[in-house]
């Protein structure tokens, strides 16, 4: 059941929680809902809401919410943090792209593993606005994310909106690894013959609480790394992200990586998700 409510938390705050030795750029949370209507085994939002599952769309003046806004003068606002940013359209979404259409420095990222692009097709592209993409494998998917469209699906809207001039992105997070990676081939190769201005990599990996309200989460092979979180051994991960480019045709951003990982494969920081 979806729920509508004033917030009476900040809207606008600095996402800068990275633990040391962990790659991941500072950007804004722009909290215009919590919770995702999708129920994705693995997801972090089990935890962080303690397994409450219902959206909460707010419903504040947009002032507000633009006066927090104006406090910042640059910088990337990912609505897709606590909630998938068009599975259930927020009220205060169309002012939003509305303001940032409006500002050379600010941009507006929405993260999203749902379909629900009309609200942006009936818009002319704007350079400020940027769509990411969440996607996985079909087994994954199938085994994994529960009422989420199948990926194939999103990488339909993902196409139809860079063909329409939108700035679009691609996050295949998190890789898991108790599906086999062959079954990543076929998306893999589909993503790097099309026009994708960033794709951004990740493998599974949680905090060690989440089991506690996500019991048939995935978690073989994870093991406790310095970060907190639980990971999959550093080789195995570097072995993932080395066939994960090949099958793409170039390196990939990385998601919240290990410094130890990036000098395992050599690779150079140039970007990720969250970043312009």
């Amino acid at each position: 059941m979806i729920q509508t409510r004033e917030r009476k938390a900040e809207f606008v705050r600095l996402f800068d929680k990275t633990p040391l030795g962990v790659v991941c750029p500072h950007f804004y949370e722009l909290i215009l809902s919590n919770g995702c209507p999708f129920d994705c085994d693995y997801c972090y939002l089990k935890l962080t809401f303690r397994g409450k599952k219902s959206p909460v769309l707010f419903t504040n003046d947009w002032l507000s919410v633009q006066r927090e806004l104006d406090s910042v003068s640059d910088g990337v606002f990912s609505t897709g943090e606590l909630a998938d940013s068009l599975a259930v359209i927020p009220p205060l979404l169309n002012e939003a792209l509305d303001y940032f259409e409006g500002h050379r420095t600010k941009y507006l990222l929405l993260v999203t593993k749902s379909t629900n692009i009309s609200c942006l097709l009936k818009r002319k592209p704007s350079p400020q606005i940027i769509v990411s993409f969440s996607v996985n494998s079909p087994i994954a998917a199938r085994l994994f994310e529960h009422g989420a469209p199948n990926p194939a699906t999103r990488l339909e809207a993902a196409e139809r909106l860079a063909s329409a001039g939108w700035r679009v992105r691609i996050r295949m997070d998190p890789i898991i690894g108790e599906v086999d990676l062959r079954d990543y081939e076929g998306l893999c190769r589909r993503i790097g013959q099309s026009e994708f201005e960033r794709v951004t990599v990740g493998t599974l990996r949680q905090y060690p609480g989440l089991h506690n309200y996500a019991k048939t989460a995935p978690r073989r092979g994870l093991k406790m790394a310095p970060d907190g979180r639980m990971r999959y051994p550093i080789q195995m991960r570097a072995a993932i992200y080395r066939q994960i480019a090949d099958w793409l045709g170039f390196q990939p951003a990385l998601c919240k990586e290990t410094q130890e990982l990036w000098a395992l494969l050599g690779w150079t920081f140039n970007g990720c998700n969250c970043t312009i």
